[in-house]
């Protein structure tokens, strides 16, 4: 008679894997992985969202965020034309500014000896800056103010994105308003197109660090400079064009320490890695791991506003927003800032994102959330969906007996949960709906979803339960709905015999 082997698969805290065939992926690796975001020891639900600013009368498209000493603001432009003060909680009351054409602003945070100024563009009105206390537009002359679509500090100056042009503007140093001047890069952009975004990039130039320019193309190209004043040669020297691929929308650059993450149809990549090799080196982008799950989202909704990346310090993860022009159902690729490890948000709803005062807002219809709360959104309870990679258990080519299961979960309180066993890359073969801890819960793989609870404790829920299952491999699937419960995922045992001819 075989004897029994146990084995502990991880919980997947190497994140969720859209790239790897479904046989090959690691121990640590997910299927799925939706609102369980992967820690570095344990796999936990998301937290939740919930109302912060209301009354807006139209969608949510822009959240800007100006700081300056102890003046601090949060600003929403709407689809309706308006701008609105949402630095408090509650109704906004009137617009700040109204009778805008769009809400799609990108903007700065910018000193100089006046003081320090928001300046915002949205490429069809004359653009705007707050100096802490009320609004002005700038006088500006060399280009028409309504042409400027894209604001970026560098060097001590405004440099400006100029709608359907591969031609940028720029103010003299420690200006927000005067006479632009433009470059045109129409004989340096070789693949054509317009300007999509500019960029500051940190290098290392060996004798120190080195800020210069990045120009992204519609088409893919960076064109990057060195210097400080475009208007002089020998101040203003070109550095290279490298091809990495179409960037996605206008706000397709953060900054992230020294680099710079740039979102194009290829993936989320660190310009650091790529620009010495561009195309020819599609593993550097971050998101190599859903490199799949990017592409497709690139096909299918790359025309859509909403694209975005944020990062989010004091959560410890970076968000990269993926508008679904089908139906207003968004979601949002999220990357642990210190493992590298993915999974997906759904649920929150949001066109622009913004980090205020340390803490993660985006805005949706007439809304503005506070993120990274409590334990569901607005009321509506969160929904987890996880499931590991497929592993053979050490032996691809023999079958296994599949006879028990310890999922290690914790909890804070009563906690509706269901738990999957899949052999052989089928979804669905084992479903089970584990008892409560108590006496007083219901009977393992006889309760149904949602009427089966874990009780309070402090301590993970471990105790091994029957499944059946033969095949060659197996994962576990975990799939919760709460609204005011915290859930870990720690790891599941399994145990199995193993050997040739059981079927």
């Amino acid at each position: 008679m075989r004897q029994a082997q146990g084995t502990s698969i991880p919980a997947p805290i190497g994140g969720w894997n859209s790239r790897d065939a479904v046989d090959m992926m690691g121990p640590a690796d997910a299927v799925v992985l939706d609102n369980f975001f992967p820690d570095e020891n344990e796999v936990r639900l998301r937290k939740g969202s919930s109302s912060h600013a209301t009354g807006l009368t139209h969608d949510v498209e822009s959240l800007m965020s100006y700081k300056s000493g102890a003046a601090s603001k949060m600003f929403a432009a709407t689809t309706g034309g308006n701008i609105y003060d949402v630095t408090s909680s509650g109704s906004v009351g009137s617009a700040a500014i109204s009778g805008l054409s769009n809400g799609q602003f990108q903007y700065v945070n910018f000193g100089t000896s006046g003081g320090n100024f928001l300046w915002i563009a949205n490429g069809a009105d004359a653009p705007r800056h707050f100096n802490g206390t009320s609004w002005a537009t700038p006088t500006i002359s060399g280009v028409t103010g309504s042409t400027i679509v894209g604001v970026t500090a560098h060097k001590t100056r405004l440099f400006f994105v100029l709608t359907n042009s591969l031609k940028f503007g720029y103010l003299p140093v420690a200006s927000i308003a005067g006479t632009v001047s433009t470059f045109d890069l129409a004989s340096i952009a070789t693949r054509g197109g317009t300007l999509s975004a500019i960029g500051t990039w940190t290098r290392d130039g060996g004798d120190g660090s080195d800020d210069l320019a990045v120009f992204l193309t519609s088409e893919g190209e960076a064109i990057v400079y060195a210097g400080t004043n475009p208007s002089s040669a020998d101040a203003w020297k070109l550095v290279g064009v490298f091809n990495i691929g179409r960037p996605i929308g206008r706000r397709c650059v953060e900054k992230v320490g020294a680099d710079l993450i740039v979102t194009t149809e290829n993936g989320f990549l660190p310009l650091s890695k790529v620009l010495p090799l561009g195309l020819s080196a599609p593993s550097q982008a971050i998101s190599d791991k859903i490199s799949g799950s990017v592409k497709e989202a690139a096909r299918n909704f790359k025309t859509t506003f909403g694209w975005q990346t944020v990062l989010y310090p004091k959560g410890g993860f970076g968000v990269f927003n993926v508008p679904n022009s089908t139906v207003r159902d968004y979601h949002q690729f999220v990357v642990n800032l210190t493992t590298g490890s993915w999974c997906r948000f759904t649920g929150m709803n949001g066109n622009a994102w913004v980090v205020h005062e340390g803490n993660l807002y985006f805005g949706g219809d007439g809304k503005v959330f506070l993120a990274d709360t409590g334990a569901n959104d607005s009321g509506t309870a969160i929904e987890g969906n996880g499931k590991t990679s497929f592993q053979y258990f050490g032996g691809r080519g023999a079958l296994k007996q599949f006879t028990l299961i310890r999922p290690i979960i914790a909890s804070d309180g009563a906690l509706p949960v269901s738990i999957g066993f899949d052999v052989d890359f089928k979804d669905g073969t084992n479903v089970y709906t584990p008892s409560s801890v108590t006496s007083e819960g219901a009977e393992w793989d006889v309760a149904t979803w949602d009427d089966a609870h874990w009780a309070s404790a402090s301590e993970p829920i471990q105790t091994w339960r029957s499944v059946t299952g033969v095949g060659y491999n197996a994962a576990i699937r975990i799939r919760t709905s709460t609204t005011n419960q915290s859930v870990a995922w720690h790891a599941t045992d399994v145990q199995y015999i193993a050997g040739t001819g059981l079927r």
